[in-house]
């Protein structure tokens, strides 16, 4: 997994977006078939952010960050 918070002049027709709580999370298509649900926990501390992703595979794996 990998995160980046500046996308900038990227090419990101290669990927999927995920939107949730002002969040946009960038899926691979090459990996987006084999997701079957990702649930994104978004917290604010003051001024700390912090994300945590969770993706449940179609063979019932989960990978989790």
């Amino acid at each position: 997994m990998s995160v980046d918070t500046y996308i900038g002049s990227r090419n990101t027709r290669n990927y999927q977006v995920v939107r949730q709580d002002g969040v946009e999370v960038l899926v691979s298509n090459a990996l987006a078939p084999y997701i079957r649900r990702i649930e994104l926990d978004c917290k604010k501390l003051l001024f700390i952010h912090k994300l945590k992703a969770r993706l449940e595979m179609q063979n019932g794996m989960i990978v989790a960050s």
